[in-house]
């Protein structure tokens, strides 16, 4: 493993942390209520800068983005505890198992959708005076 691979992965175990943290049911909630909203704003924009190294590194980081929609939605109190708390669990398990887990399959190429020829039949016609 380079050492981009190593920091990616030491900025996800630092997110997943953090994420732990704010999705603990009582002090996360007073944490986040009591500073005034500002950890939902850092982590979100600390969460979109780890999608955006992580994609220029060719990966995908689906704990980040489960964290981004936390950090959106953070502010209604259950929904942003759940959110956090399973933000938290997939970030983690993305820093403790790469990609193994979460993804299965390796994709080497991808094809570009082409849309199919369409026949004389098939045209709709304009009926409407409009």
């Amino acid at each position: 493993m380079d050492g981009r691979q190593d920091s990616l992965r030491t900025l996800k175990w630092v997110s997943g942390g953090l994420e732990a943290a704010l999705g603990i049911p009582l002090l996360g909630g007073l944490f986040i209520m009591g500073t005034g909203y500002t950890p939902l704003l850092f982590m979100l924009a600390f969460h979109i800068v780890v999608v955006a190294l992580t994609a220029r590194a060719g990966r995908v980081s689906k704990g980040n983005i489960v964290g981004i929609v936390a950090s959106t939605v953070g502010v209604i109190p259950v929904v942003g505890m759940l959110l956090h708390m399973a933000a938290a669990i997939t970030i983690l398990l993305d820093a403790a198992f790469g990609n193994r887990i979460i993804t299965r399959t390796h994709v080497e190429r991808v094809e570009p959708i082409r849309p199919r020829p369409v026949r004389k039949e098939q045209e709709r016609k304009e009926d409407h005076p409009f």
